[in-house]
């Protein structure tokens, strides 16, 4: 990169480009808005394009910006990586960057961390959210080290995949409701399910074509949480993760429910990263206490029936 351009002017780009406002990415940089402005100018006079255009208070790409977009966040993905790798040879603190969906950042990557943590405790832990199609591109794209993931189709060839841990999926409901239904009782019951594209709903929806099962859906939600409150609420069933629901079916809140004739629905979680990822000190502890998880898990089993 040398005289041509500086790290800090492909960071002040990448986030006013995210951003779409210089003023919102000198907040974030603590920075003046005048000096991000003058970064910014200083970069399109060096590469002899403008990467901007300004459209009243707001911003957007030219083609030249969106081009140069496309090689500057990975550059600085590499950049970060480098810094990191380096570190782990000197006294200061490592890093390590994981992509997780919310229910495994809710219910598995707290005791996870705990472990994690007590063995690493110099270690600072950044945590990434969204759905199993946005991780994998992050751990694609280098912007996250691993990535946790319940979907792996269609994953580039030098995606590497470890299967960490299985999740049973029950049917669940108020604790006077029967233990076993018919699937046509199920049909006419008022079903409360996670939104619509999200990965859960799909592997829902696949299970219910395999059973040539049409659900009457009253409610679609982002929130395990307040799905739980409503099926508390008796306001309708709903299939939930095992581990999402475990202190309350544990304390009579809750119930499981069988449907006559379907088999126990189970779901797969992954631990990814790329093939060629350097592995860092702070990666190569975090797998290997990826074997630990029979051990982790067994202990917790332990504790709930305390």
């Amino acid at each position: 990169m040398g005289d041509f351009m500086e790290l800090s002017q492909l960071r002040t780009f990448c986030l006013a480009a995210t951003e779409k406002s210089f003023s919102k990415a000198a907040q974030k940089l603590h920075l003046t808005q005048p000096a991000v402005t003058l970064q910014i100018k200083n970069l399109e006079a060096e590469i002899g394009e403008a990467l901007f255009e300004r459209l009243g208070r707001s911003i957007i790409l030219t083609p030249a910006g969106e081009t140069l977009l496309s090689f500057a966040q990975p550059l600085l993905n590499l950049a970060d990586q480098a810094l990191d790798t380096v570190r782990q040879f000197t006294n200061q603190r490592g890093r390590l960057t994981i992509g997780a969906g919310s229910t495994t950042t809710i219910y598995r990557l707290p005791d996870l961390l705990q472990q994690y943590h007590r063995a690493c405790p110099q270690v600072e832990i950044r945590i990434r959210n969204g759905d199993s199609e946005l991780i994998s591109g992050l751990v694609s794209e280098n912007a996250v080290d691993l990535g946790l993931v319940t979907t792996i189709n269609n994953l580039p060839t030098f995606i590497r995949t470890i299967p960490l841990f299985k999740d049973g999926i029950w049917l669940v409901a108020p604790p006077n409701y029967p233990s076993q239904i018919t699937p046509s009782r199920l049909a006419a019951e008022s079903l409360i399910l996670y939104r619509a594209g999200s990965g859960f709903r799909r592997y829902l929806e696949d299970q219910f074509h395999k059973y040539r099962f049409t659900p009457r859906v009253t409610m679609e939600l982002e929130s395990i949480e307040a799905t739980i409150r409503l099926v508390r609420s008796g306001l309708g069933l709903a299939f939930l993760p095992e581990i999402a629901v475990k202190e309350e079916l544990a304390n009579g809140l809750l119930k499981t429910v069988k449907v006559k004739g379907w088999n126990q629905m189970s779901r797969q979680t992954y631990l990814i990263l790329r093939q060629d990822k350097y592995l860092t000190w702070p990666i190569k502890a975090f797998l290997d206490l990826t074997r630990e998880l029979p051990k982790i898990d067994a202990a917790r089993k332990t504790r709930a029936t305390i």
